[in-house]
């Protein structure tokens, strides 16, 4: 089905994105979205799991009005954040089983409770980046150039940067994770690693650069290279904060 036909509705008024009402009943376009457990024999057909699927930062939610029911959606404004998206369908889809989701080539997500709900179309705005979930397909660069709130800047390998996005997306045993770490258009990545995900301060930016002909001797104590030492406070292998690199015996 083409992602592109006559304009639907959001909230009653005229719809800018252009994407089309799916009439009740009628087959999603796209591809299946699943949140559950997989049996060990598999699913019919091709899917995504939530684990696995590129969430963008923000969307523009579309409200159908097409089905028998009205469409259940993730906001209560046109423009909703891509971790509520996630929240929402991963909720959803495990509690309502006869709900389903679709998302096609181009990353547009259209959800409904039942086949005679209406449907809630999600279209992505793509500069707005993406959630990173799979830090290490997603974040491949040998180095980065990370700069912190401060305006520090270190250079900093891979697998470091792979670690920080790790932490910062930890969740506690109740609750979401504190931190967030976004992939932009431009393969930079953007990253909070803690604290009230509102804290705007807290930003650190990491940009994929060359790799140094060497990268040294790394610490003894928290195993980090001279170039990645001392700007996380407490980011240290042993879990404590390690602030002074060794300096070399002659």
């Amino acid at each position: 089905m083409p992602d592109t036909p006559p304009a639907a509705t959001n909230g009653g008024g005229t719809n800018p994105t252009g994407y089309e009402d799916i009439p009740a009943g009628q087959p999603l376009p796209g591809t299946r979205i699943i949140a559950h457990h997989v049996p060990a024999w598999g699913m019919a057909g091709s899917y995504i799991h939530m684990d696995r699927a590129d969430i963008h930062v923000t969307y523009t939610q579309v409200v159908g009005r097409a089905g028998q029911f009205p469409a259940e959606t993730a906001g209560y404004s046109g423009t909703v954040r891509g971790r509520n998206i996630d929240s929402f369908l991963r909720g959803n889809l495990n509690f309502w089983l006869c709900s389903e989701a679709c998302m096609t080539d181009s990353g547009v997500i259209r959800y409904r409770r039942t086949r005679n709900h209406s449907v809630v179309t999600f279209v992505p705005d793509r500069m707005s980046g993406i959630l990173i979930n799979r830090p290490d397909q997603q974040v491949t660069a040998a180095a980065y150039r990370v700069t912190s709130p401060t305006g520090v800047i270190q250079l900093w390998r891979g697998r470091t940067v792979r670690e920080a996005i790790a932490r910062c997306r930890r969740k506690p045993p109740v609750g979401w994770p504190a931190g967030w770490a976004h992939l932009m258009p431009d393969a930079s990545v953007r990253f909070e690693p803690g604290g009230a995900p509102w804290d705007r301060e807290a930003i650190y930016t990491a940009e994929p650069t060359g790799e140094p002909r060497s990268w040294g001797l790394p610490c003894p104590k928290c195993g980090r290279m001279e170039s990645e030492h001392g700007m996380w406070s407490g980011y240290a292998a042993d879990g404590t904060g390690c602030w002074t690199y060794p300096v070399r015996q002659a």
